[in-house]
């Protein structure tokens, strides 16, 4: 019982991390996103800007990457030839989107630092914003209209969740940051989104971009947006259960040594005479001691076995039938359970063994 109870533990914390990072290769790579409000809640403060950007660069050590971001409104309808997409997402990045995100380049290029010098009409699409406008044709060097405004498509990126997402819409349309800038005017919300190297930095990494931009930002009010809130949540949820279960385990284990222990003082007791015939024989005390340590630790591995077996079925079967959910067999789980029940048997019947060496040779032949 206590070998399946660590078993069944080990089992349920792999599937719900299989599952978080499933989530998680769905999304962009956990970043969050500052914005600033003035005192009254309402009128939306400054944009943040490149200075903003270098200042948390500087001060934050935790930043994997940050990249500057600006959405435009107003612009939703992309065309090429005779096919159109409309309720497009449209997006001016920095030339570091791409680390920031995470996203993979599937055809083409991302931009150059030259695009952002030249303020070249070029754009990246994604994906789903691909298929919707060229079906099967490749969309490299084709001419696309944003509007009245002409782009020529030089790179083709992964369709991912931003993890910000309000409603379907038909793609993902990114410019460089100064172009976008020159043909959205006003019509542009501009702020950073900022990586950090884990997910469990995040809570940390909040709380220090909210006192840099506070400093900067003077009578504002800094908020941030986390594209992971929810998986945080989520693993934290889980890290909990996984300790409930843990702690379920331990006790479990401990009622199973308390059985062995029993098994192992009640046959010492039985074989007096078998012991004291060993040792009239000629049989060390570390000898008998360690034949009944053998005798508990043969019943712990068997019993552990047939626990790490009975659970291993049956989580495939559950992840297979009721939920869906990834799981494979793990050595690793299934030493470290296994290493659960030797330790058990050992520890259990250590002092019950250590009584049989003590056991009074003349008594025991006497006895016969």
């Amino acid at each position: 019982m206590g070998v399946a109870a660590i078993s069944a533990t080990l089992n349920i914390a792999d599937i719900t991390n299989a599952q978080i990072e499933a989530k998680l290769a769905e999304r962009d790579k956990p970043y969050l996103t500052p914005y600033i409000i003035s005192e009254n809640g309402f009128a939306v403060g400054d944009d943040l800007n490149q200075d903003d950007e270098v200042a948390l660069k500087l001060s934050i050590a935790i930043i994997r990457s940050i990249s500057s971001v600006s959405q435009i409104y107003g612009i939703g309808s992309v065309q090429y030839e005779e096919n159109e997409a409309k309720d497009v997402r449209t997006y001016g990045v920095s030339q570091n989107y791409i680390s920031t995100t995470g996203r993979k380049i599937l055809q083409g290029r991302f931009f150059k630092a030259v695009d952002f010098e030249q303020y070249r009409p070029v754009a990246v699409i994604d994906q789903k914003l691909a298929a919707t406008l060229f079906r099967k044709q490749s969309p490299l060097n084709q001419a696309i209209f944003l509007a009245n405004t002409r782009l020529t498509v030089i790179g083709v990126v992964e369709t991912k969740s931003a993890g910000q997402e309000f409603g379907e819409k038909s793609g993902t349309l990114w410019l460089p940051s100064t172009f976008a800038g020159a043909i959205a005017g006003n019509f542009q919300f501009s702020t950073l989104q900022i990586s950090p190297y884990q997910l469990d930095d995040m809570p940390q990494l909040k709380e220090k971009v909210k006192q840099v931009l506070s400093k900067r930002h003077p009578k504002t009010v800094v908020e941030t947006f986390d594209n992971a809130a929810d998986l945080l949540k989520e693993r934290e949820l889980q890290k909990s259960a996984t300790q409930a279960l843990a702690v379920v385990g331990v006790i479990a284990l401990l009622i199973s040594g308390v059985g062995i222990a029993n098994i192992t003082i009640a046959s010492v007791l039985e074989r007096i005479e078998e012991i004291g015939i060993r040792r009239a024989l000629g049989a060390t005390q570390f000898e008998v001691m360690v034949q009944f340590i053998l005798e508990a630790l043969l019943l712990s591995i068997f019993g552990g076995t047939l626990a790490i077996i009975s659970v291993h079925g049956l989580t495939q079967t559950a992840t297979t039938v009721i939920i869906q959910a990834p799981y494979q067999f793990s050595v690793a789980n299934a030493a470290l359970s296994m290493g659960a029940a030797v330790a058990v048997g050992v520890g259990s019947s250590f002092f019950p063994a250590l009584k049989a060496t003590k056991v009074d040779i003349i008594a025991a032949l006497r006895s016969e």
